[in-house]
């Protein structure tokens, strides 16, 4: 079965996302939505695989783990600090780490305005400006500047590692909401109203790159739409 070398995968975990109908260059899967992938190797076996996962939701979520750990991937990537992976049934595959800082310097390559792009963005986590300027100031203490969700973030990590290849999204909605397995839904949906202030400040050369196969997020964040 040919390859289309030209494209790459990020999979989410928004319910009823569809996948492309030809077998791409190689799969990212953000979180609990590694689970996802399976359905895909079915139809194209022997797909490279990637799962990214937040150190935090890997290590404190149990469905998130158990999701991630049993879709066997090929290389895993932990955001946000040190996770001994060693300790997880995952065998002889290839681990990567992000410190909470070294997140921060990798996601402000992608941005206009670099860091202080991503911290601007990173208040509307929150609403009300107060609320605003305590959780800026909280993430400084706890040196945890998020940015981007495991989503975008895994959608940056391809753009990053396939420099020549287009990326396209699946089941990455930016609109609240929840996953197909369970999740805190306040969480997800305040850390979607981030994504889509990065996603204005997105440099255009990567955004050029990014594909939907969702209308929502073509909407949301004025993502090209891909007719598959």
């Amino acid at each position: 079965m040919q390859i289309n070398q030209d494209y790459v995968l990020i999979l989410g975990s928004k319910p009823n996302s569809k996948f492309p109908k030809f077998k791409v260059k190689k799969i990212f899967s953000a979180n609990g939505a590694a689970a996802r992938v399976k359905d895909y190797l079915k139809i194209y076996p022997n797909t490279i695989f990637e799962a990214i996962v937040g150190s935090r939701e890997f290590e404190k979520n149990l469905e998130v783990q158990k999701r991630v750990i049993e879709s066997k991937p090929n290389k895993i990537i932990a955001r946000s600090g040190f996770v001994n992976f060693d300790n997880y049934n995952f065998g002889n595959i290839e681990k990567f780490h992000f410190s909470s800082n070294k997140q921060l310097d990798f996601q402000s390559k992608f941005f206009k305005f670099g860091k202080l792009g991503v911290i601007f963005c990173e208040s509307y986590y929150e609403k009300k400006i107060l609320k605003k300027i305590m959780h800026i100031l909280l993430s400084f203490k706890k040196g945890i500047i998020g940015g981007a969700s495991t989503g975008l973030f895994a959608i940056l990590y391809a753009l990053y590692e396939n420099k020549d290849s287009k990326i396209i999204v699946s089941g990455i909605g930016m609109s609240g909401g929840g996953h197909f397995y369970k999740e805190d839904t306040n969480k997800y949906s305040n850390r979607s109203n981030v994504d889509k202030k990065l996603m204005q400040i997105l440099k255009n050369r990567y955004k050029d790159r990014i594909f939907t196969l969702d209308k929502e997020l073509d909407k949301n964040s004025k993502i090209k739409y891909l007719q598959v």
